[in-house]
């Protein structure tokens, strides 16, 4: 199985989380394949992609740069984690919960060093039938070193960042897109492989420090977003 789709998403995470900064070249095809282990051609087809779609942009003889954050519109909320856990028609399935140690890609969304603590959760949303959202987070664990201690069936995470007081939360950032399911988001959400869905990308700022990073995938057959304003 090509490997180039993982590079390329874990590339786009990157992207979208400004580990790269906007004026500055992106690792080259070379470095790229030793990171990952690949050839130079899967690297260069990952950014070929990557090209393609809008998120980078080559300049001939100095390399690929990001081309910053795409075009956005309009604002979004999403509900509330404690009121989905609290409804009787809505069920969550904590998948995986643990201390990890950084990986290179998490160190430098979270911007962290390789090897330092975060805590992975995973977990499953589903209504009366199905299962609609899936949720991966990363905390840096120097934040929240007692997460795994909570009933993360019924406790929001985010809640428990804001209600700790000693790295007050100042911001949170928000990127939504339409992707085509993978293997396991796919299985996880029941739904045949390279369904389109919504994919949001949250990241929870104390100041400049990110504390938290989430990714949901959403069934975009379930759900719709919405917002009202005046003209």
């Amino acid at each position: 199985m090509s490997k180039y789709p993982a590079i390329k998403a874990t590339l786009k995470e990157r992207l979208l989380s400004s580990a790269y900064p906007e004026n500055e070249p992106l690792p080259s095809e070379p470095q790229l394949a030793r990171e990952f282990g690949v050839s130079r051609m899967t690297a260069r087809r990952a950014l070929d992609e990557l090209d393609r779609e809008g998120y980078v942009y080559r300049v001939q003889g100095a390399g690929t740069y990001p081309s910053g954050k795409r075009f956005q519109q309009g604002t979004f909320q999403v509900r509330l984690f404690a009121d989905w856990s609290r409804h009787p028609d809505k069920r969550v399935e904590v998948l995986r919960a643990e201390r990890l140690l950084a990986t290179p890609d998490i160190a430098a969304v979270l911007h962290l060093q390789p090897g330092d603590p975060v805590m992975f959760v995973h977990r499953l949303r589903a209504d009366k039938t199905d299962p609609v959202v899936i949720e991966k987070r990363y905390v840096d664990a120097e934040v929240l070193p007692d997460l795994l201690e909570h009933d993360l069936v019924s406790v929001s995470v985010h809640d428990l960042l804001a209600s700790q007081t000693r790295v007050p939360l100042t911001r949170v950032e928000q990127h939504l897109e339409t992707v085509n399911l993978r293997q396991e988001e796919a299985q996880l959400l029941r739904v045949p492989l390279g369904t389109a869905a919504f994919l949001m990308r949250r990241t929870v700022y104390s100041s400049e420090r990110r504390v938290s990073y989430v990714n949901y995938w959403i069934r975009s057959d379930r759900f719709t977003f919405q917002e009202r304003f005046t003209p």
